[in-house]
């Protein structure tokens, strides 16, 4: 990559070989990363070399939590909760287990 190029990993910290990313950063090619996915999550104590690099930004791997995104979520879970005690479930994967005791 060229010096100037900045690479970005949000998705999954398997598409880049285990530390060739550190080692590429090093090199200065790419100049910059940006990441919030790690080998090992969460990194806990600060104990991840790219956290310890100018040229990397780093964030936990939370780049979907908003607070609509949890609105949407829980009131979904909540619906179901509440159709299931009206005696209507809904989005039921085995509706043959209800009628069993």
């Amino acid at each position: 990559m060229k010096p100037t190029a900045l690479i970005v990993n949000a998705s999954r910290s398997g598409l880049i070989a285990k530390g060739a990313l550190e080692e590429a950063l090093k090199a200065g090619r790419p100049g910059g990363a940006a990441v919030d996915v790690y080998d090992v999550e969460p990194v806990l104590g600060a104990d991840h070399p790219l956290l310890k690099m100018d040229n990397v930004t780093c964030t936990p791997h939370l780049g979907y939590v908003t607070r609509e995104t949890y609105e949407e979520y829980y009131a979904a879970v909540v619906d179901d909760i509440v159709a299931f005690a009206a005696g209507k479930p809904a989005h039921v994967l085995n509706p043959d287990a209800l009628g069993k005791k």
